[in-house]
Protein backbone atom coordinates (compact mmCIF):
# COMPACT_ATOMS: atom_id res chain seq x y z
CA UNK A 1 0.00 0.00 0.00
CA UNK A 2 1.11 3.42 -0.76
CA UNK A 3 1.04 6.62 1.34
CA UNK A 4 -2.40 7.83 -0.18
CA UNK A 5 -4.09 4.58 0.17
CA UNK A 6 -3.04 4.94 3.76
CA UNK A 7 -3.94 8.27 4.40
CA UNK A 8 -7.38 7.91 2.81
CA UNK A 9 -8.18 4.58 4.83
CA UNK A 10 -7.39 6.67 7.80
CA UNK A 11 -9.13 9.66 6.63
CA UNK A 12 -12.11 7.40 5.93
CA UNK A 13 -11.82 5.44 8.98
CA UNK A 14 -12.26 9.19 11.29
CA UNK A 15 -15.05 10.36 9.28
CA UNK A 16 -17.35 7.01 9.81
CA UNK A 17 -16.47 7.53 12.95
CA UNK A 18 -17.69 11.26 13.07
CA UNK A 19 -20.90 10.12 11.34
CA UNK A 20 -21.68 7.72 14.45
CA UNK A 21 -21.07 10.26 16.65
CA UNK A 22 -23.22 12.73 14.79
CA UNK A 23 -26.08 9.61 15.00
CA UNK A 24 -25.49 8.16 18.35
CA UNK A 25 -27.67 9.60 21.20
CA UNK A 26 -25.85 7.78 23.72
CA UNK A 27 -23.38 9.92 25.34
CA UNK A 28 -21.17 6.93 27.18
CA UNK A 29 -21.17 5.82 22.82
CA UNK A 30 -20.35 9.48 22.20
CA UNK A 31 -17.25 9.94 24.79
CA UNK A 32 -15.75 6.71 23.58
CA UNK A 33 -16.28 7.05 20.00
CA UNK A 34 -14.82 10.55 20.72
CA UNK A 35 -11.88 9.43 22.14
CA UNK A 36 -11.23 7.30 19.43
CA UNK A 37 -11.89 10.18 17.18
CA UNK A 38 -8.98 11.86 19.09
CA UNK A 39 -6.23 9.36 19.50
CA UNK A 40 -6.58 8.35 15.69
CA UNK A 41 -6.39 12.08 14.36
CA UNK A 42 -3.48 12.70 17.06
CA UNK A 43 -1.33 9.96 15.59
CA UNK A 44 -2.67 10.53 12.24
CA UNK A 45 -1.44 14.12 12.10
CA UNK A 46 1.81 13.99 13.99
CA UNK A 47 3.05 11.33 11.97
CA UNK A 48 1.66 12.64 8.73
CA UNK A 49 3.79 15.64 9.61
CA UNK A 50 7.28 13.49 10.45
CA UNK A 51 6.83 11.09 7.29
CA UNK A 52 4.62 12.46 4.29
CA UNK A 53 5.01 16.19 4.62
CA UNK A 54 8.94 15.97 5.48
CA UNK A 55 9.55 13.43 2.53
CA UNK A 56 7.22 16.64 -0.03
CA UNK A 57 9.12 18.82 1.41
CA UNK A 58 12.75 17.41 1.30
CA UNK A 59 11.94 16.21 -2.42
CA UNK A 60 11.07 19.65 -3.43
CA UNK A 61 11.94 23.54 -3.19
CA UNK A 62 8.61 24.83 -5.13
CA UNK A 63 7.33 27.92 -3.09
CA UNK A 64 4.17 27.05 -3.87
CA UNK A 65 4.37 23.42 -2.35
CA UNK A 66 6.25 24.26 0.36
CA UNK A 67 3.10 27.20 0.79
CA UNK A 68 0.31 23.73 0.44
CA UNK A 69 1.98 22.17 3.49
CA UNK A 70 2.78 24.90 5.19
CA UNK A 71 -1.10 25.29 5.22
CA UNK A 72 -1.74 21.94 5.85
CA UNK A 73 -0.08 21.78 9.03
CA UNK A 74 -1.84 25.01 10.25
CA UNK A 75 -5.23 23.33 9.18
CA UNK A 76 -3.78 20.11 11.91
CA UNK A 77 -2.88 22.36 14.30
CA UNK A 78 -6.56 23.88 14.19
CA UNK A 79 -7.95 20.61 14.37
CA UNK A 80 -5.25 20.30 17.38
CA UNK A 81 -7.44 22.73 19.29
CA UNK A 82 -10.94 21.61 18.32
CA UNK A 83 -10.19 18.39 20.01
CA UNK A 84 -9.11 20.56 23.12
CA UNK A 85 -12.08 22.65 22.92
CA UNK A 86 -14.21 19.67 22.90
CA UNK A 87 -12.75 17.45 25.72
CA UNK A 88 -12.79 20.28 27.40
CA UNK A 89 -16.39 20.72 26.51
CA UNK A 90 -19.00 18.43 28.72
CA UNK A 91 -20.53 16.20 25.85
CA UNK A 92 -23.97 17.35 27.68
CA UNK A 93 -23.90 20.93 26.72
CA UNK A 94 -25.43 22.28 23.43
CA UNK A 95 -22.22 23.92 22.58
CA UNK A 96 -20.53 20.24 22.43
CA UNK A 97 -22.24 19.33 19.34
CA UNK A 98 -22.19 22.44 17.50
CA UNK A 99 -18.28 22.84 18.03
CA UNK A 100 -18.22 19.24 17.07
CA UNK A 101 -20.19 19.99 14.00
CA UNK A 102 -17.66 22.86 13.22
CA UNK A 103 -14.80 20.58 13.51
CA UNK A 104 -16.33 17.64 11.17
CA UNK A 105 -16.31 20.32 8.64
CA UNK A 106 -12.87 21.57 9.34
CA UNK A 107 -11.50 17.91 9.19
CA UNK A 108 -13.63 17.50 5.86
CA UNK A 109 -12.55 20.55 4.38
CA UNK A 110 -8.54 19.28 5.20
CA UNK A 111 -8.98 16.19 3.96
CA UNK A 112 -10.41 17.36 0.53
CA UNK A 113 -7.89 19.90 0.38
CA UNK A 114 -4.66 17.38 1.06
CA UNK A 115 -6.53 14.39 -0.95
CA UNK A 116 -6.93 16.87 -4.13
CA UNK A 117 -4.03 19.43 -4.12
CA UNK A 118 -1.17 18.14 -2.03
CA UNK A 119 -1.53 14.32 -3.53
CA UNK A 120 -1.60 15.37 -6.65
CA UNK A 121 1.46 17.79 -5.72
CA UNK A 122 3.25 15.02 -4.12
CA UNK A 123 2.69 12.37 -7.01
CA UNK A 124 5.09 15.06 -9.08
CA UNK A 125 7.66 14.62 -6.66
CA UNK A 126 7.72 11.17 -5.02
CA UNK A 127 8.06 8.26 -6.75
CA UNK A 128 5.96 4.87 -6.21
CA UNK A 129 8.98 3.47 -3.91
CA UNK A 130 8.88 6.26 -2.12
CA UNK A 131 5.40 6.52 -1.46
CA UNK A 132 4.99 2.63 -0.77
CA UNK A 133 8.15 3.38 2.12
CA UNK A 134 6.48 6.56 3.69
CA UNK A 135 3.44 4.48 4.10
CA UNK A 136 5.34 1.44 5.86
CA UNK A 137 7.26 4.53 7.98
CA UNK A 138 4.21 6.02 9.15
CA UNK A 139 2.05 2.67 10.24
CA UNK A 140 5.69 1.95 11.85
CA UNK A 141 5.22 5.64 14.01
CA UNK A 142 1.97 5.47 14.77
CA UNK A 143 2.64 1.68 16.37
CA UNK A 144 5.45 3.07 18.24
CA UNK A 145 3.26 5.65 19.43
CA UNK A 146 0.34 3.57 20.30
CA UNK A 147 2.55 1.53 22.56
CA UNK A 148 4.41 4.34 24.06
CA UNK A 149 0.99 5.73 25.32
CA UNK A 150 -0.28 2.25 26.26
CA UNK A 151 3.03 2.13 28.63
CA UNK A 152 1.81 5.67 30.31
CA UNK A 153 -1.55 4.88 30.23
CA UNK A 154 -2.69 1.22 29.80
CA UNK A 155 -6.40 2.32 28.58
CA UNK A 156 -4.78 3.37 25.39
CA UNK A 157 -3.64 0.21 24.52
CA UNK A 158 -4.15 -0.44 21.25
CA UNK A 159 -7.24 -1.78 19.93
CA UNK A 160 -7.47 -3.71 16.55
Amino acid sequence: MDIYKYLKKDHDKVAELMDQVITTKDLTERQSLFDTIKLELTLHADTEEQTFYKAIEDATRSKAVEEKVEHANEEHDEIREYLAKLTDTPLTEELWIETFGEFKHSVAHHVEEEEGDIFEKAKKYLSQDEAVQLAKDMDALKKQAKKDMAAVDPTLAPVA
